[in-house]
């Protein structure tokens, strides 16, 4: 089976690496009992506030959670879930306004202090702040977030050398387990006026091989500053060649190597204290799969409004979610002026288009690429028209894009890899298996492009051997795939050796059982090994997890006239391949 999914997803990245070590759940409430209210009305609100929780309405479990603290004030945890839920809505002043309310007991709990310690330090009461996230209760997560904003809410009243005192507290010795900690030392040393102890750590850091986005660039700037704008763009290129891209550094770089002035920048109390929220979220939404880490990203956003990488991850968050009107939203509240707006301009598109919008989709990118030419927004506009099988537009501006960067000595195998698949799919395909072939040689060891060049040589009835192959490689890349497993399936279905072909095919429906492609196939084997009513049965299948299936004619006529004869590819054979 041929899968590409859209290029820009594997383009656009925000490129965070070993920022911190995250416990892969119960990050709000680890270790923290919880025991329902008694009362019946302050139930009845708790078991509301449950229920708009599992709805996707945090906005409504905030409010009944509130209702249910009023009524039973000496309840733990309902302070911390209301705080929580408020935060999780979006609503800051929301969660602020809840966590004052809570009694003593409840401030003990770790998201009502350190949403009461962020607003001290976003209100500059360093003091206030201290006595709420000093101190025991938080778990390792939540601990290395409370003394990095302590830290930065130290720097005025008691200067950097304390701040910095209070951060190496948390250092374990190793550079890279320490990164997100010591990036924010390179940081306070930068806001202190210490550019050559900033400088020494930064280098530390980047011997060691980690590579943070926000340092990196700290790093380049602080270079670039002092005339050594060579090293600066190195840096910048090996985080672009490594990591991925990143809007703010390829900025940041057409400024370095443009000639023009580049300052060093030195982190305010508050930018800091969002970034100490920031890193170790972004890490966190980097090992889960939902909404939650959107607590800390609306944290740091209160500390720094201007934290729009903060803004991003926050409406991705919400899409994971799912929910998509509140993500179009924040998306939507990145401004022009930022290095992110072409990418929030994009997403936002891909909300509409994912909502059947497709018109509204295609606008809202063409007029975000008239205000602001960007090249990342134009491939996800060539993603957009290739979801709408528009085909030849995505030619188009994929053309545009890798002539460009090939005036530049660059190629990108992505673009390629998605033109080939686009002029395939134009019935053109000697320029796509030139298109493939070139990704290939960009990316040797890619499974995407050897099961989609070998799938297509397979099925074209041509290179049998190279393309199997090529699929057989791609399955030992990714073994747990269900579209490289049909495509194995198939090969052997179109060389005529069924049993082999049933096999992985029953395979990959197991892998895959909401796919239509693989049942198709694995229909088509057991038709051809005389088990005529199993065939039926998955051909059935087929209609009914796709009523748009695109082969849907050709699977009604299987249906009621059973499979018609082809020919049988002919290839040299090899070694009997293991079982699945």
């Amino acid at each position: 089976m041929k899968r590409i999914g859209a290029v820009s997803a594997l383009l656009l990245a925000f490129g965070c690496a070993a920022c911190a070590t995250v416990p892969a759940g119960g990050v709000i409430f680890q270790g923290e009992p919880f025991t329902p209210p008694r009362e019946a009305s302050a139930m009845g609100d708790f078991l509301v506030a449950r229920y708009a929780s599992m709805t996707n309405d945090p906005d409504g479990a905030a409010d009944h959670y509130a209702s249910a603290m009023n009524k039973s004030p000496g309840v733990d945890g309902l302070a911390q879930r209301a705080v929580f839920a408020a935060l999780l809505s979006g609503d800051y002043n929301k969660a602020v306004a809840m966590a004052r309310r809570a009694d003593a007991a409840s401030r003990d709990a770790t998201l009502v202090r350190m949403t009461l310690g962020v607003d001290a330090v976003r209100r500059g009461r360093s003091s206030e702040a201290s006595a709420y996230l000093d101190g025991p209760g938080f778990g390792a997560f939540n601990q290395s977030i409370a003394r990095g904003v302590a830290a930065w809410g130290m720097m005025k009243p008691s200067g950097s050398a304390a701040a910095e005192s209070r951060l190496r507290e948390g250092l374990s010795g190793n550079v890279r387990q320490d990164s997100a900690t010591l990036y924010q030392i390179g940081l306070m040393q930068l806001a202190a006026g210490d550019d050559d102890a900033a400088l020494e750590t930064f280098e530390t850091l980047w011997t060691s091989g980690t590579r943070l986005a926000v340092g990196v660039g700290a790093h380049a700037r602080l270079l670039a500053a002092r005339g050594q704008r060579e090293e600066a763009l190195d840096l910048l290129d090996n985080f672009r060649d490594t990591i991925g891209a990143n809007a703010e550094l390829e900025r940041l770089a057409t400024r370095i190597a443009q000639g023009r002035e580049v300052t060093i920048w030195r982190p305010t109390a508050k930018q800091g204290a969002a970034l100490a929220v920031y890193i170790p979220a972004a890490t966190l939404m980097a090992r889960t799969d939902d909404d939650i880490a959107g607590v800390y990203f609306v944290l740091a956003l209160a500390l720094d409004p201007e934290l729009d990488a903060a803004r991003m991850l926050w409406a991705q968050a919400l899409e994971r979610g799912d929910r998509p009107t509140e993500a179009y939203a924040v998306y939507d509240r990145v401004p022009v002026a930022s290095p992110f707006y072409a990418s929030a301009r994009g997403k936002m598109a891909w909300i509409l288009r994912r909502a059947g919008r497709d018109g509204e989709a295609l606008a809202l990118a063409t007029q975000a690429l008239e205000a602001v030419p960007d090249r990342d927004l134009l491939v996800q506009l060539a993603d957009l028209y290739r979801s709408l099988d528009r085909f030849g537009e995505a030619v188009g501006i994929l053309t545009e894009v890798i002539d460009t960067e090939a005036e530049g000595g660059q190629s990108d195998w992505r673009l390629l890899y998605a033109r080939g698949a686009s002029l395939e799919n134009l019935g053109r395909w000697p320029e796509a298996e030139e298109d493939l072939r070139a990704a290939l040689t960009l990316q040797p060891d890619n499974a995407s492009v050897l099961n989609y060049l070998g799938y297509s040589y397979v099925d074209r009835g041509e290179r049998i051997e190279e393309g199997t192959g090529m699929i057989k490689r791609a399955l030992e890349l990714n073994p747990q795939s269900g579209a490289y497993t049909d495509s194995l399936g198939w090969a052997y279905f179109r060389q005529g050796r069924y049993d082999m072909a049933a096999r992985y095919l029953e395979r990959a429906v197991e892998l895959d059982p909401g796919e239509a492609v693989p049942n198709d196939h694995l229909g088509d084997a057991y038709w051809r090994l005389g088990r005529e009513l199993e065939a039926r049965f998955q051909w059935a299948r087929v209609l009914k997890i796709d009523p748009d299936y695109q082969g849907r004619d050709r699977v009604e006529d299987k249906l009621q006239a059973g499979l018609e004869d082809v020919p049988v590819l002919q290839a040299e054979s090899g070694p009997a391949p293991q079982r699945p």
